[in-house]
């Protein structure tokens, strides 16, 4: 089950190293969406800039997974979910962050 163990290296765990974010990155192009999405929420918990593009992909996705959501959430340095913001909002504020 590649999906559980990219959700247990991405997200259940704390550690970080080059090796754990290389990891990460081998799959977030991955078919499986879970896998995928997993992934992207492990990299962008340890704020690899790597996970950029892929985030910024899949909040032009039609529907915005929980996943996601989680990933944003991460790279803005937010505790708490930002409730009800669209995927716009998301991006704009991600652009904004990282401009800065």
């Amino acid at each position: 089950m590649l999906w559980k163990a990219t959700f247990g290296l991405g997200v259940l765990g704390n550690a970080d190293s080059a090796e754990i974010r290389d990891a990460l990155y081998r799959r977030i192009a991955d078919p499986n969406n879970d896998v995928r999405e997993e992934a992207i929420v492990g990299l962008a918990k340890r704020r690899d800039l790597r996970v950029v593009p892929s985030l910024f992909a899949a909040l032009k996705e039609t529907v915005l997974s929980d996943r996601i959501i989680e990933a944003a959430d991460e790279m803005l340095g937010r505790e708490e979910s930002r409730k009800g913001w669209t995927a716009k909002e998301y991006a704009a504020a991600l652009k904004a962050q990282l401009s800065a």
